[in-house]
């Protein structure tokens, strides 16, 4: 082999690896939605339960009809145009364990095959409920016997002067940020009451998901932990 032929090998074996990447990443691609994601950090990673089964929130996914007719131990949660990915999959966990059915009321500021969603949400997505209205007044609609609550800091009455029902909704805004102003949902007519979890004044607030726990929990609590042990 003479050093003329060197570059074409090289160049040859350029083109096949950047073939062989290029069908990685349409095969990455094509499992997206099954719990694949590309990187920009690393290799294509994909995010699986404790049994090495991809994990998608598609896994929990409940219709609005069949959410209505649902019977459970604690009112149903949710998040109107929630923001951070990472927020919504700790809520979802937090459903999973406690039997609370959770609505996303779009639109939402990430797809509901991000990592961090996922990831938060841990292996718990097939244990979960989770309802995505493409606006509030769906939410309204398919549950027309509900009680909504609105968790808000402009609120004086606090969260735990509440009796709470099973077919309650407490509904929380979304996180702080670049959206529209969220009021004419949270202190809209179909909202019956306001509730508020006491902080100390200097601070702003509380994670979303976070105050969402200790709604549920109170409400839970108020209910006898009906379900749980």
């Amino acid at each position: 082999m003479n050093n003329s032929e060197k570059p074409q090998e090289a160049k040859t074996k350029t083109e096949e690896q950047a073939a062989a990447h290029k069908a990685a990443a349409s095969r990455v691609e094509q499992m997206y939605e099954y719990g694949y994601r590309k990187s920009n950090y690393g290799p294509d990673e994909l995010v699986t339960d404790a049994h090495g089964n991809p994990i998608s929130v598609m896994d929990a996914m409940l219709s609005a009809d069949d959410a209505a007719r649902a019977e459970t131990h604690t009112p149903h949660l949710c998040f109107y145009s929630p923001r951070i990915p990472g927020n919504t999959g700790s809520a979802i966990r937090l459903c999973a364990v406690t039997g609370t059915i959770l609505h996303l009321v779009e639109p939402l500021g990430f797809n509901l095959h991000d990592t961090k969603l996922r990831r938060a949400g841990l292996d718990y997505h097939d244990m979960a409920h989770v309802v995505l209205h493409p606006n509030f007044e769906n939410l309204v609609e398919s549950m027309p016997n509900s009680r909504i609550i609105a968790f808000t800091a402009n609120a004086t009455k606090l969260y735990t002067e509440i009796e709470y029902k099973p077919n309650d909704i407490l509904l929380f805004g979304p996180e702080p940020g670049d959206i529209p102003d969220p009021m004419d949902v949270m202190a809209g007519p179909h909202v019956a009451e306001q509730v508020r979890l006491p902080m100390r004044p200097s601070l702003r607030s509380l994670n979303l998901t976070n105050c969402a726990s200790i709604a549920v929990y109170e409400a839970w609590r108020q209910l006898g932990f009906a379900g749980g042990k």
